[in-house]
Formats: C-alpha cells, structure tokens, sequence
C-alpha cells in the first residue's frame, strides 16, 4: 500500500500536472478540464492503415470480419491538395480505413471503444511466395504527418525517428507504389520507376530498432531490401557527426520526417488511470515534472536541426509530435528559426526555413490543403489535431509543422 508520504507526492505530482497544460501557455483552464482533458482520458480510437502490397479485397474483408450489423468500416479522407492541376491516377495515396457507427441504433457507443483485428499474412501481390502481413493498426493523426510529407517516386526519403515503423510503412507505399500492383499486371510498365526512389528509417534505440526491422520486412516487399531501396540504420540524430553517417549526407535528402521522441502526455494520463483504479500511482505521472517537456525540447531541437541540414535546399521536412506541450511542439521550432537566424548573421548558415502552415506561417501552406479544418487547428508555426476537435473524430494528439529549406533569395517567417 502507498505510505502517506508516496500519496502526498503522488497528489504533488497530479496536480502540477494540470496546473501546467492549464496554463495560458498550454490550453487554459477551461478548454483543459471541460474538454480536452476528458477526451484525452478516452481509450485511444484506432483506424487501420492498409497494406497496398497486399490485396485490398482481402484486407477489407479482415477488417469486416464480425462487425454488428449497425457497424460499418469507411475510408478516412486525408486532407488534399487544392490544385487545378488534374491529379494523376498513379499519384500514391494512403488508404487508411476507420470503423464508423450507425448512431441511431448506437447513440450512446464512443467511437474510440472500436478496434479493428490483428494483422494477418496475406500473399504479396508482387511476389506470391512471399507473406506481408495486411494492415497497420494506428491513430489515424499518425499518417498525417507522412501524408504532408507529400513525397512521390523517385525521393530520397530519411526517417529519421522511424521505430515502431508505421509511418516508414506509410512511407514506402508513396515511393514505391510500381509494386502495389500484380507482376503479371500489364500496367506495371506505365508505374513510375523505382530507380532513384529510396527510404533510410532510422532508429538509434537497439531494441525498438529490432522492432522496426521486423516489422519493415513484415509489410514490405524482399525485393525493396535486395537492392537496398530500403534500408534501416541506428544513427544518433543529435550528434553532430550524425550527417557524415548517414548515406546521402548533408543536404543529401528530398524529404526528411520528424517523429521525434516527447513526453507523449495522453500514455501519460492512460497509465494513471489504469493504476489509479487499483489504488496505485502510474511510474510515468510520478515521474512527470514541471521542466519534463522543457528537457525534452532540447532534444527535439537537436533532432530538427540535423533533419533540416539532411535537407536538400527545396526539400521539405515534417516535424511532428503526440505531445499536447507548446514547448515540444511549436517551441521547438520558434527556437530553430532564432538559431539558424543567428547562424545566418555569422555566415555559418546559408539557407533559410519556410514554415508553411499555422498562423505564422507563409500563407499558402494551408490554401494549398483541403481538409484541414476538419481534423486540426492552428497553432503558430503548424496544426494540431486532438480528441477533442469539432470534427468528431476523436484522434491524436498529433502536432506537425511543415517546413521548406530554401535559398538565401526567399524571406523567412
């Protein structure tokens, strides 16, 4: 049983946790205890990211396997590019499916109680001997972040923070989409050629970067690790020499992802509840502090910095996060512009940082998306998307800022 002291300190700790994603600097009072904290408390909603490797008729029965009648599984619309430009019918997108209920008939059943099944090996649609396993159960908020990449065939794409690998899943189907269609397909030869298209996921902690391994070969292709159009690496983002070990080097890469490690508040908040039902204190809550997110945030700066310099200059990285903390996510990159700002002044620094979307942003970042709105909202230098927004749906949370390196020519915001 606690001792009073551990109750007192527990009560501490609790307490100081509200105090500080209440705060003005975070969401406010109101907006924390009346809404987003009792949407954080919710179990998490699952969608399911469909493995375009395998077949989709085969994976959507899977996912409709014993469904009440007054459930039905849909696809989920991520947000678009608002172009007058046709959109070509090889152009890769994610498809990522949801479970959606009939509210007449289940008014009172949250949408976020509904999982979708284990993932199960299915024959490879381009090389039948080999197994891929169907779908990757995830939040939905998790593609989007490799969704805004908006990469195309022919990238050279670093992961840099890649374990478990969902996202480097997610990834792949974008670059190497010549392969979502049967050998024998007579439309193979008018996909775009895999020739130049490569994916680096990167993971410096060795057991998750097993984890990331396995599950990469789980879900994509043999041939992709053959050639080595796929590769994996455990490479320690925040050290300086981190460019020099990374093949393509400085400047080397079309497209950096971010995901990078944060105080992930609502496992947080899940593992409190679970041990506070049986009278305990969660490990993650009684070590949580005031300067916890503060800590975190240099690393996160670090991780930037290296992605952004990985960046050839017209390329674009996504700094991400499922932090709800302001200094994990657009206080990281307020503190990026302010250092290469002053890396400019010295001369040591010959690029500049476009961010492309939230309030400070260029401007045309969110006139070129549809959808949006819908699942996000602005914060100053990206979106976000929480549980808690209008549009219902009950994912994240999910920070994510887009950011363009450009000359020297260009202004930055």
């Amino acid at each position: 049983m606690p001792t009073k002291a551990d109750r007192k300190r527990t009560d501490a700790a609790i307490t100081s946790f509200h105090t500080y994603y209440s705060s003005s600097s975070n969401w406010g009072s109101e907006r924390w205890h009346d809404s987003l904290y009792p949407a954080l408390c919710q179990p998490t909603r699952y969608a399911a990211l469909i493995n375009q490797y395998v077949s989709l008729t085969e994976v959507e029965q899977i996912l409709s396997e014993n469904l009440p009648s007054s459930q039905t599984v849909s696809r989920i619309q991520l947000p678009s590019r608002n172009t007058l430009q046709p959109v070509s019918k090889s152009d890769p997108e994610l498809i990522i499916f949801e479970h959606t209920i009939d509210n007449a008939t289940n008014a009172t059943s949250p949408p976020a109680v509904h999982i979708f099944p284990p993932p199960t090996p299915k024959p490879s649609l381009h090389d039948a001997n080999q197994l891929l396993l169907s779908h990757w159960n995830l939040d939905a908020a998790s593609a989007i972040c490799a969704h805004m990449l908006d990469i195309h065939p022919g990238a050279r794409v670093l992961d840099l923070c890649a374990a478990p690998g969902g996202k480097s899943i997610a990834l792949a189907q974008s670059l190497f989409p010549h392969l979502t269609t049967p050998s024998s397909s007579t439309t193979t030869s008018a996909q775009p050629s895999p020739t130049t298209s490569c994916l680096h996921s990167n993971e410096i902690d060795l057991p998750r970067n097993r984890r990331l391994k396995n599950n990469l070969r789980s879900y994509l292709p043999a041939s992709l690790f053959a050639s080595g159009h796929v590769q994996t690496f455990s490479i320690d983002g925040t050290d300086a020499k981190a460019l020099s070990r990374f093949p393509f080097g400085q400047s080397g890469y079309d497209r950096v992802l971010l995901d990078a490690p944060c105080s992930s508040e609502r496992h947080i908040i899940h593992a409190q509840l679970r041990a506070a039902s049986s009278g305990h204190t969660a490990e993650e809550m009684a070590r949580w502090r005031p300067g916890s997110s503060r800590n975190m945030a240099k690393t996160q700066l670090a991780l930037l910095l290296t992605a952004l310099a990985a960046t050839k200059v017209g390329g674009r990285v996504v700094y991400s996060t499922c932090s709800i903390s302001s200094e994990e996510n657009d206080g990281v990159v307020e503190k990026m512009l302010v250092q290469l700002r002053k890396e400019r002044g010295k001369g040591s620094c010959a690029w500049v940082v476009k961010v492309e979307l939230g309030s400070e942003g260029i401007g045309k970042g969110r006139d070129e998306w549809v959808g949006l709105d819908e699942c996000s909202e602005a914060t100053k230098y990206g979106r976000i998307v929480v549980p808690d927004h209008p549009g219902g749906g009950g994912w994240g949370p999910l920070y994510f800022s887009v950011l363009t390196k450009v000359g020297p020519g260009d202004v930055e915001t």
